[in-house]
């Protein structure tokens, strides 16, 4: 009858003691790890290990972080989850503190100011440990004032000044690859495909460009592949369509390339983050790409010691190189590949 009702109920440490005839404060005490499981002896742990596995037993998480405070889990909130490199970093980010033994939770603020702000507020009501966010907000105290100051934060792609612990492309560095590579294949003037100016990345960028070639037409908007597509139409529609191409992210290169495909004389297309399958299009294009890796693995490594409590650590930003990567198309032309 035991088994029957064991079977078909969830099975508690009341029932592990029962089937291993010894108390629920060992069994607590064994399943939860740590110093004091090891005060018991191996024989013990090991028959109660073995009971649990065999009943399927699952620990109440609800209940451990009611009882502990922690969660073990992380929120990364993302400005565009339709983004393909944000996708990327997540995925990366998640292995990383999986090995750590913390679960990821995946939010998206769409660049929307009010619902980023709506996260900040929610999220360490949801028992969250540490919080990895790429940020709308642009000051350090418009950041802390949404949530807990104890809350360990990690700020990613977008630094805020003042705030250390953060994860970013140097914009100079990565701007510079794309326009000297662009530039050693004669390129003196671009049009410009930009995403909103208020975003840092994107205000840079553009700044840069703007610094090394006569901008012939610019064209701004959401960090979206329909952005893309509406300058390429406006584009066209110039006295003398541009020479090149210079878009502020890739997803508004992947729209540009959308609608360039069947142009008689593409442009050349120089974007900021890899494009997908770019190795395969006729187009010339160059890429100026972020150690996306190495960023993740930033994140995890300055979120750690704040999750430790580590008074001895010394937090500084983690700012990885970016490299220049251009396609068969691009090499034609004298491009080099980096």
């Amino acid at each position: 009858m035991r088994d029957r009702a064991t079977a078909s109920t969830v099975p508690t440490l009341i029932d592990i003691a029962r089937e291993t005839r010894t108390s629920v404060s060992t069994v607590s005490r064994v399943l939860a790890g740590g110093a004091p499981a090891q005060r018991i002896s191996r024989a013990t742990r090991d028959k109660v290990i073995e009971a649990a596995r065999r009943l399927g037993y699952r620990p109440n998480l609800l209940a451990r972080s009611l009882r502990t405070r922690r969660s073990n889990t992380v929120a990364l909130l993302v400005s565009d989850i339709a983004n393909p490199w944000f996708g990327q970093i997540a995925s990366l980010v998640e292995q990383n503190l999986h090995r750590h033994g913390y679960s990821l939770m995946l939010c998206n603020s769409g660049e929307d100011a009010e619902v980023e702000a709506e996260y900040l507020r929610l999220l360490p009501q949801k028992g969250i440990d540490g919080l990895i966010v790429v940020p709308l907000v642009r000051t350090k105290k418009a950041l802390y004032d949404l949530f807990p100051a104890k809350l360990p934060v990690v700020v990613l792609d977008r630094p805020i000044p003042g705030v250390v612990t953060t994860v970013y492309s140097d914009q100079d560095q990565q701007s510079k690859l794309l326009c000297d590579t662009l530039m050693r294949v004669g390129v003196k003037e671009v049009a410009l495909v930009a995403g909103p100016q208020h975003v840092v990345t994107h205000r840079r960028r553009a700044e840069y460009a703007s610094q090394c070639f006569r901008i012939v037409s610019t064209h701004e908007g959401p960090a979206q592949k329909e952005t893309g597509r509406q300058a390429f139409i406006k584009f066209m529609e110039l006295p003398q369509p541009p020479h090149a191409v210079v878009c502020t992210n890739n997803f508004l290169a992947q729209g540009l390339i959308d609608s360039i495909e069947h142009a008689e004389n593409p442009p050349i297309v120089g974007s900021f983050d890899e494009i997908p399958m770019m190795h395969l299009l006729p187009l010339p294009i160059v890429c100026s790409v972020q150690d996306v890796p190495m960023l993740a693995e930033g994140c995890v490594r300055q979120l750690l010691p704040q999750l430790r409590g580590d008074t001895a650590w010394k937090p500084e930003p983690i700012v990885p190189d970016s490299r220049a990567v251009t396609n068969l198309a691009f090499q034609k032309l004298g491009g080099s590949q980096r």
